[in-house]
């Protein structure tokens, strides 16, 4: 018996020191957090700003084409029916487009009213409504894309507690810890019924935090619910209640909870949830938003207005509830708030912030910068979101039809994927890129990481290799109406002999250049390639832009050596604007947290080939589309003059098209990641996707390529090359650079004294 006695002494003894030594450790923690926690403010959350490009209202535009309205909504203006009187304010009629312009401060842009006078639908003037006097140039203020802090995509805007309206607190109070203010921070009341509630149902359904330790959970410690967390997280709330006012916990809280996800960026705070997914500031939510908005708080992807409108409902509907019950909704204004449908403002797929696009610029800023971008400022890029909202569009869509059409890819178990880039060649600025199928599944931008066989879309560098060789006199004039022999041939390749053949295995015989090109035979360009020599022809695209590695052999006239879509489509690019060569760039300007202006982009421009050598190939390709292997862009809707050319790989792994106008280069890339096959063309596999995003946006009144000057026009016969007779059965009408154009008459079918006779009298 006094054994036992002993033993209970001691035990007692050693569950006393125990105690004291776990309140120690407590008490010692507790100091720890009081020195340590501190609540976050709003200077202390200036995330990185990424801005697309800014829109110019010019004469000329079509409002539909342009998609105008879209652009608006976008930057959250609203239409109304009568005048405009504030800014975000606009009005459409057919005679006349009203836009009270909003403030935009970094353009140095005060808000003032615009009217853009329309004709057929165009922009004829731009006018002040105020001083009813002609204005430009103007653009629209350009739209946030996303944002960046720390490691995550978000865009925080931190709302002061006095600027968060009362009906937004209510609501969150009401349905997360209605004895907000009345508890130190921890609510034992709470604790005890959701413990007692949870006990009853057999599972955890509910939950005793209050918003202090929820917001101590959020900033200090990992979500996994253990004991310890649980009690560490108790702790901090007390700690946070005794250093901070109730008003400061409210605040953090209400700008730190995470609302959901769109796209790559993270929605953090009720002021960022409203822009998102209502396109409204706090002061303009309806009270069946706010309890919408409110609702997310329990599980912001389980309950999103865009995945799960049906379980979004339910969840708004208990809050709306709940404030009824505690007085802050009238009876009817409750009815009206639970009849109203849930509505966001624009889908899951419409929210995107160009995830591909984005991570490429912060790669290529900090190269520019020399670093990492500081926080808080603010990067002016060249991406226009209306155009990069089609490329993703078009090329979804392009890829499941792909898939359902094609018995062989039904059965592949890899993932289709496929890339789009689309620069403005002026300013190598790109407008859109979209380097996969879906950014959550894989990050890989296939636009510039992947490096792939271009195949026959390498041929036109090939060509403009020849027409700079000839106008230097290097080799023997070659043009667009130059004889190239069709036919089987062997090459010493250094390790053997090598026999390139065409695409469907058959020889033309004599064929000219134009035919060549336009039907993308493989003989007759790799003919060329040594005449011109490798050399030559790898200098050209390295001055074109190209940087990936190249093997100088024969084999390269056929696109052997790997590229990026980004820099081959640059190269395009390049002939679209008479050789000259603009490096492409996503970054404008970064301005500073201050507002300082910190970085500015120059473009650096330099002349890789002639205007007329790069026009003689535009030519060229203008006829791959209207007539060539790219011809199948004219039936599927394609309008307008567009030169282009179509890409496939010996094995069908790549298939590529890129065409171009004078204001646009497109690049659209198709095949599998681990390089498997496609059994698809260029033709039939990038072509299809090319061309719907192409007839998107290329405008109707899209210009012409100009002609430089030293460019000739003559009428030759293509089966001969020579100038045409009037005894040709057939006759085209060829460009050359001057001095290069056959001087002999066609003859084959004779004529020609008499045609040399109207020529030498001009008749």
């Amino acid at each position: 018996m006094t054994e036992i006695s002993g033993l209970w002494k001691n035990g007692r003894r050693a569950l006393a020191w125990s105690g004291v030594v776990t309140l120690c450790c407590l008490g010692l923690y507790g100091l720890y957090l009081s020195a340590t926690l501190a609540l976050p403010r709003s200077e202390e959350h200036p995330p990185l700003l990424i801005y697309g490009a800014s829109f110019l209202l010019q004469p000329g535009l079509s409002i539909e084409e342009a998609r105008l309205k879209e652009r608006l909504d976008r930057l959250g203006y609203h239409q109304v029916v009568g005048e405009i009187k504030s800014p975000g304010d606009y009005r459409m009629t057919p005679e006349y487009l009203d836009i009270y312009l909003h403030d935009y401060p970094d353009g140095h842009r005060q808000a003032f009213p615009l009217r853009l006078i329309l004709e057929e639908g165009r922009i004829a003037q731009v006018l002040s409504l105020a001083q009813n006097e002609e204005v430009f140039p103007v653009s629209l203020e350009p739209p946030l894309l996303s944002g960046v802090l720390g490691k995550s995509r978000q865009v925080r805007e931190w709302v002061p507690i006095a600027s968060i309206p009362r009906q937004v607190s209510n609501a969150v109070l009401a349905i997360e810890d209605h004895r907000f203010y009345s508890h130190p921070g921890i609510d034992p009341i709470a604790m005890a019924r959701a413990a007692w509630t949870n006990l009853k149902s057999g599972q955890v359904v509910q939950g005793g935090s209050t918003i202090t330790q929820q917001l101590a959970k959020n900033l200090y410690y990992s979500p996994q619910r253990t004991f310890v967390r649980k009690l560490k997280e108790s702790l901090a709330a007390l700690i946070l209640e005794l250093k901070y006012g109730k008003d400061e916990i409210l605040e953090s809280y209400l700008n730190e909870i995470y609302l959901g996800q769109t796209g790559a960026v993270s929605i953090y705070g009720v002021g960022e949830a409203a822009d998102r997914y209502f396109g409204k500031p706090l002061q303009g939510l309806s009270n069946a938003e706010t309890a919408l908005l409110v609702g997310l708080i329990k599980g912001p992807n389980t309950y999103s207005p865009v995945k799960a409108p049906i379980l979004a409902k339910q969840r708004r509907d208990v809050v709306l509830r709940r404030l009824r019950d505690e007085g802050h909704l009238s009876e009817q204004e409750w009815k009206e708030a639970v009849d109203s449908p849930v509505q966001v403002a624009l889908s899951q797929e419409s929210l995107t912030d160009a995830p591909y696009f984005v991570d490429y610029l912060l790669r290529q800023s900090e190269e520019s910068l020399g670093g990492a971008l500081p926080p808080g400022a603010k990067v002016m890029t060249t991406l226009d979101p209306v155009m990069q909202r089609i490329a993703e569009d078009s090329l979804q869509a392009g890829l499941k039809r792909l898939e359902s059409s094609s018995q062989f890819l039904k059965r592949k178990k890899e993932t289709l994927q496929g890339a789009l880039v689309v620069l403005d060649p002026k300013t190598g600025g790109i407008l859109a890129m979209a380097g996969g199928r879906d950014y959550r599944l894989s990050q890989f931008n296939r636009a510039v990481q992947a490096r792939r066989q271009p195949g026959s879309l390498f041929k036109p560098f090939v060509y403009l290799a020849a027409f700079e060789a000839s106008r230097e006199a290097a080799i023997e004039a070659v043009t667009p109406a130059s004889l190239v022999m069709d036919a089987p041939v062997s090459f010493d390749s250094g390790t053997g002999s090598w026999s390139p053949q065409n695409y469907d295995r058959q020889f033309r015989g004599n064929v000219t250049v134009r035919t060549a090109l336009e039907q993308s035979l493989n003989v007759p360009t790799v003919r060329i390639a040594q005449s011109v020599g490798t050399h030559r022809i790898t200098q050209l695209v390295r001055d074109l832009g190209i940087r990936s590695p190249l093997e100088e052999n024969l084999s390269i006239a056929l696109g052997t050596s790997e590229v990026s879509l980004l820099e081959i489509t640059a190269a395009f690019g390049a002939m679209a604007q008479g050789g000259l060569v603009v490096p492409p760039t996503p970054i404008r300007s970064v301005i500073a947290p201050t507002g300082e202006p910190l970085w500015h982009a120059i473009i650096e421009r330099h002349q890789a080939a002639s205007p007329q050598s790069a026009y003689l190939v535009t030519a060229l390709l203008k006829g791959v589309v209207e007539r060539g292997t790219a011809a199948r862009a004219k039936a599927m809707g394609l309008q307008g003059i567009v030169a282009g050319k179509t890409g496939t790989t010996d094995d069908y792994r790549d298939a590529w098209f890129v065409g171009y106008t004078p204001d646009l280069v497109i690049g659209v890339w198709i095949g599998f990641d681990d390089g498997s096959d496609l059994r698809l063309t260029g033709a039939q596999a990038a072509l299809p996707i090319w061309t719907d995003f192409a007839r998107q946006v290329i405008p109707s009144n899209s210009p012409n390529f100009p002609i430089p000057s030293e460019v000739i026009t003559r009428d030759v016969d293509p089966q001969t090359g020579q100038l045409a007779t009037s005894q040709c059965p057939e006759v085209v009408s060829e460009v050359f650079i001057e001095g290069t154009e056959p001087t002999d008459y066609c003859a084959v079918h004779g004529g020609g004294f008499w045609d040399r006779v109207k020529r030498r009298f001009g008749l």
